[in-house]
């Protein structure tokens, strides 16, 4: 497949002054049950591992995806959700996506009859948390005999075993469904696989963490406790991003590589291991419904915060009642200047510029202009406050470098 990856070697951006996923905080984990959530269960339709991308590889291996069997994958990507198909020895066919990231139905169409060989399997990511609407794609997977595929790894999900729990909600329509848990909680690893139609079969087995794993799994944890980075005022700003203005932007560089191997984000070593138990423990004692709740308030700070600036807006301007959102996903006008000033001033940002090359126009403009900004349990109102102001002052920038 051909890629087209970011390079931000030559542009000297330093660590960001907030943590992207949860730290330490006395928000970070309590003392008591998590809820209806059974993120910590096992049983014979659940397999735990170190990440999710892990948990893909079976689900695409259940579904018979690999040298005989094609995968239909979303143009806007994480190379960690096509690492799996690639290390089965699989095609895979990109199908574009719609401005809101929801699938476009003709492409889908387009990528079933052209896909050789055929295709097994169709994967449909919950973007950022939002749910995306499973009917068409179940009755379209039963149509074209494909394995329907949920990438929660985005959704604050898990096997649930409150059968109140509305079918069509995330991670309750697909064949197999994958989630990544660390994403939400104070841990280093977890991955989920669990399939919502049989049970997965007994003669997969995964590897329990050794004991020298397990007490390596603890020390970053410990770190993040101790290892804050103090946040600059709040009034100099300003000045600080006026600087960045008059000075030259060094450029990073797209690279172009061919290559039909996996990224160094998949460790084969990795492929067939549990998550520590120390991130089971994590999953089991940490307040879920407090966890819920910031999210959900610090994700309407931020559409708060940038509701009347300029170059930039909301992917997702309303939060709906049942949404936990991952990040707060955030569209700029002009990339080329605003992210380079953001990075430069230790915003904690993150983008999917890493991506197979596709003709999905959604998926070239969002590659570099779609940025996520976390909005965790853990960010305290000081670190919220600092993120919205810095916002703030790169986006009144105009791109010629004049205040507006």
């Amino acid at each position: 497949m051909r890629y087209l990856r970011f390079d931000p070697a030559d542009c000297g951006f330093p660590q960001p002054r907030v943590p992207v996923l949860p730290g330490f905080s006395r928000h970070s984990i309590q003392l008591k049950p998590s809820g209806p959530l059974s993120l910590h269960s096992s049983g014979a339709n659940t397999r735990h591992f170190t990440r999710g991308r892990y948990a893909l590889t079976q689900a695409y291996r259940l579904s018979g995806v690999g040298p005989q069997g094609a995968l239909i994958a979303p143009a806007y990507h994480c190379r960690t959700m096509l690492d799996p198909a690639i290390r089965l020895g699989a095609n895979v066919a990109l199908y574009a996506v719609n401005p809101d990231l929801s699938p476009n139905m003709d492409s889908l169409a387009a990528s079933v009859n052209a896909t050789f060989p055929p295709a097994k399997a169709l994967l449909i990511p919950h973007y950022f948390g939002f749910a995306q609407n499973l009917a068409p794609l179940a009755a379209f997977c039963a149509q074209h005999g494909l394995a329907l595929i949920e990438d929660c790894s985005h959704a604050f999900v898990g096997p649930n075993e409150d059968t109140r729990q509305e079918k069509g909600a995330i991670g309750t329509t697909g064949r197999f469904c994958v989630s990544s848990p660390y994403k939400f909680f104070l841990s280093q690893d977890g991955g989920l696989l669990w399939t919502c139609e049989a049970a997965i079969p007994q003669d997969f087995k995964t590897a329990q963490a050794g004991l020298r794993r397990e007490i390596k799994g603890l020390a970053p944890i410990l770190q993040k406790k101790f290892s804050r980075v103090p946040l600059p005022d709040i009034n100099g700003l300003k000045d600080e991003v006026r600087a960045l203005a008059s000075a030259p932007i060094k450029m990073g560089h797209d690279i172009k590589e061919q290559s039909d191997n996996t990224s160094t984000q998949y460790v084969l070593a990795e492929e067939k291991m549990q998550s520590l138990t120390s991130s089971r423990w994590i999953f089991r004692h940490t307040d879920c419904t407090s966890l819920v709740s910031r999210r959900r308030q610090n994700y309407l700070v931020w559409l708060d915060g940038i509701a009347k600036l300029p170059f930039c807006r909301a992917l997702y301007p309303k939060l709906s009642a049942d949404c936990v959102p991952y990040m707060f996903p955030l569209q700029l006008d002009h990339p080329e200047i605003h992210f380079y000033a953001l990075k430069r001033l230790g915003v904690p940002i993150w983008r999917w510029d890493d991506m197979a090359v596709s003709g999905c126009p959604v998926a070239t403009d969002f590659r570099l202009r779609l940025i996520h900004l976390p909005c965790h349990q853990a960010l305290s109102s000081e670190q919220m406050a600092w993120m919205i102001a810095a916002v703030t002052q790169v986006m009144l920038q105009n791109p010629d470098g004049r205040g507006s």
